[in-house]
């Protein structure tokens, strides 16, 4: 007598298989900055630690104080050997974890709105094209925040960014955050 058995694996989720859909192949859904609690990108692109030292981001445009209704426009710049895509998420908010001011797309292709998000908080990220490398190792996207006319604290900006190499999957991926706080420029 032969007997059968069925066996049913577990599915486990992002792990590719042959054939599949990555997840997020152009740009992610959620919250992903690394702030308040929230995970960073690397919570799927897990192969390496957090911030290594061959990379870099860099964001410029923030100043130590701001006003109220004060326009900034900020510049996120990603340097890694062997990038083949890129990709970031960015919030601004208060202490209490409340939004802080407002971001803006503009006339640009490579940002959007995340969506999927609480919407309570802005996030801003890169669109599905944006995340071409515009360089042989970088790439950059600019946005636009404005400050509330009256500010009610603090803004701290969190950012996370993946210098992804370009294959879709969540293997051989560099995640890197920041955290850049704001405080309000004294009264002239």
């Amino acid at each position: 007598m032969t007997l059968l058995m069925a066996v049913t694996l577990p599915e486990i989720p992002n792990v590719p298989v042959p054939g599949d859909v990555p997840p997020y192949p152009e740009h992610l859904t959620g919250t992903f900055t690394g702030g308040f609690g929230e995970q960073t990108c690397r919570s799927c692109h897990f192969d390496y630690d957090l911030n290594p030292d061959a990379g870099r981001l860099a964001v410029s445009g923030m100043p130590e104080r701001i006003t109220g209704g004060e326009t900034l426009e900020i510049l996120i710049r990603l340097e890694r050997e062997q990038l083949g895509r890129g990709g970031f998420q960015l919030s601004a908010r208060y202490a209490d974890g409340k939004q802080a001011g407002s971001f803006e797309v503009g006339d640009n292709d490579r940002t959007m709105f995340s969506n999927a998000t609480s919407e309570s908080v802005e996030y801003i990220q890169h669109s599905p094209g944006g995340s071409e490398p515009l360089g042989e190792h970088e790439t950059s996207w600019t946005i636009t925040w404005r400050a509330p006319q009256s500010l009610a604290g603090p803004v701290t900006f969190h950012i996370a960014a993946n210098a992804a190499n370009g294959d879709q999957s969540e293997f051989g991926d560099f995640i890197y955050t920041e955290e850049i706080t704001a405080a309000i420029a004294p009264d002239r």
